[in-house]
């Protein structure tokens, strides 16, 4: 029984929530896929909206990264796509409907300051990715963001009371099962740019061992004015029945100037 209280003590200890929605989760998994009645944006640039879903088929508009359609349903055909098996979706486009392939319509859009930020899936071999691609004044670039898997969510945080700062975007991991890396991918952006600043991980690799790296901004619980602070905790039960924990914290403070995390994020620590 008594297990059963340090067990829970460690969830509790090493849970980080935003505010996530289950809307805001995102995969390459069926359970993933867009429904009925959403608008969805485009990811790709001069995308084909055929005339049935299949790539053979007739081209009735050619539609630019940023515009959306509305979902209807998803049809049985699909496609192989930057690595995965993409299913073809029927879409509304104004007054015309067509099929789109899923891979080329983002995961989300955001808009910060003056640029739209727009998401989607690669994959290569094992290895996959999250392309994002920033459109400002009708041109767009691209960064690619390597995954140690794909269940995550997309999040903006805002600034967190870092008041030099446009937003905070942040890659969740979702652990789905024992042992995946959790943790995520913090991003800063700035005068139109998104800086990406640290993968921060966080470990399950049992029930009697958590680990967990964070951000503290100063806005969050025990936050400090003008300062980030990085927080990282392990526990870990080395005997349940004499209640033997062994626990650690690892904290360190820096400031973001001039574009950079200072002291340097990535020197050994």
């Amino acid at each position: 029984m008594k297990a059963l209280f340090y067990i829970p003590t460690l969830l509790f200890l090493f849970s980080v929530s935003f505010g996530f929605s289950q809307r805001n989760y995102h995969c390459p998994e069926e359970e993933c896929d867009f429904q009925p009645g959403e608008q969805v944006f485009v990811f790709g640039n001069k995308v084909k909206l055929r005339s049935a879903p299949k790539i053979e088929s007739k081209v009735l508009e050619l539609l630019r990264i940023g515009e959306w359609v509305e979902i209807i349903e998803k049809t049985e055909f699909s496609w192989p796509y930057k690595g995965y098996d993409s299913p073809f979706y029927k879409v509304k486009y104004d007054t015309v409907e067509g099929y789109i392939l899923g891979g080329l319509l983002s995961l989300k859009k955001k808009t910060i300051a003056d640029s739209d930020y727009f998401f989607a899936f690669s994959k290569e071999g094992e290895n996959h990715s999250l392309n994002i691609r920033q459109l400002i004044h009708g041109k767009y670039s691209e960064q690619k963001v390597p995954l140690s898997h794909a269940n995550i969510s997309i999040d903006f945080l805002g600034n967190r009371g870092m008041y030099d700062l446009d937003d905070i975007l942040y890659i969740n991991y979702h652990s789905v099962v024992d042992g995946n890396e959790g943790g995520g991918i913090y991003f800063f952006a700035q005068d139109n740019t998104l800086h990406q600043i640290g993968q921060l991980s966080g470990i399950s690799s049992s029930t009697t061992l958590k680990q967990s790296e964070r951000f503290i901004f100063p806005k969050d619980e025990h936050g400090i004015p003008d300062t980030i602070l990085y927080r990282k905790q392990r526990a870990e039960i080395l005997d349940e029945t004499s209640e033997w924990v062994q626990s650690s914290t690892e904290t360190r403070k820096f400031q973001w100037l001039e574009g950079k995390l200072t002291p340097n994020f990535h020197q050994k620590r």
